[in-house]
């Protein structure tokens, strides 16, 4: 069976903008529409939003992939605060607004662990059958198994088990040194590196996206560091001169 495809060659700069589903403020996406149309017009090449994103502002994502985060948590108001996910929407949902890809999230070494996995692995499935990429958001939390969540080799564990699982992308965070994301990649499916929280310094950003990109990761999935920016565009084309090598 064939693996459905997120990008044609395996690269893309993808953005996601579904943080609104469960926390506020986000400063910088105030506006979703004027946003999805700022990072494609620079060269994003897919955008992760939640269902009435896609929904309702469907043509402003023109040809980057509408990416749909499946499930969601409950609602933080000021401080982001950690919480189980609940997968709330289906691959048959994303079919039928037009959606390219699904999106779900594993946070291993949280106590929804085991639940998120299994929900993972019907999406993965039931993504198959619809023939559509599922994107495997998985990474480590600061737990008692797993007190440094960028040790590479709990990230390169995620990304196997994301594979084993069936997810045909996976979306991970970037480890301490970045170059160690060859590990992960390795694992048989296209590596996505995650932004993670802001970063004070672009240039340092920019170079740990460098590194991991060097190592075998084949695109980048970011948030805050691109729509919290003052110039989310020149970020988007930035990301892509390192994953496309400024085509």
């Amino acid at each position: 069976m064939t693996r459905p495809a997120l990008f044609p060659d395996d690269r893309g700069v993808i953005v996601a903008i579904d943080h609104p589903l469960y926390m506020w403020p986000a400063k910088g996406l105030e506006d979703r529409r004027a946003l999805i149309e700022r990072v494609v017009a620079a060269g994003a090449d897919g955008v992760i939003a939640a269902y009435g994103t896609i929904r309702d502002h469907w043509h402003a994502f023109d040809d980057a992939r509408r990416i749909l985060k499946l499930d969601l948590k409950a609602l933080s108001v000021g401080p982001y605060r950690d919480g189980d996910h609940a997968v709330s929407w289906s691959v048959d949902d994303a079919v039928r607004i037009g959606a390219d890809a699904v999106l779900s999230f594993v946070q291993v070494g949280c106590p929804d662990e085991l639940s998120a996995l299994s929900a993972a692995a019907r999406i993965a499935a039931a993504a198959d059958t619809a023939g559509i990429p599922y994107v495997c958001e998985i990474m480590p939390v600061a737990s008692e198994h797993y007190p440094d969540p960028y040790d590479p080799e709990v990230i390169a564990a995620c990304a196997r088990a994301a594979a084993e699982l069936g997810a045909h992308v996976v979306k991970t965070t970037i480890p301490r040194p970045p170059e160690a994301i060859a590990a992960a990649a390795a694992c048989g499916v296209p590596v996505f590196l995650a932004g993670g929280d802001p970063r004070p310094s672009e240039a340092a950003f920019l170079q740990q996206i460098a590194a991991g990109i060097g190592a075998g990761a084949r695109g980048v999935a970011i948030g805050r560091n691109v729509w919290g920016s003052a110039e989310p565009g020149v970020v988007v084309a930035q990301l892509r001169a390192l994953v496309h090598g400024g085509d």
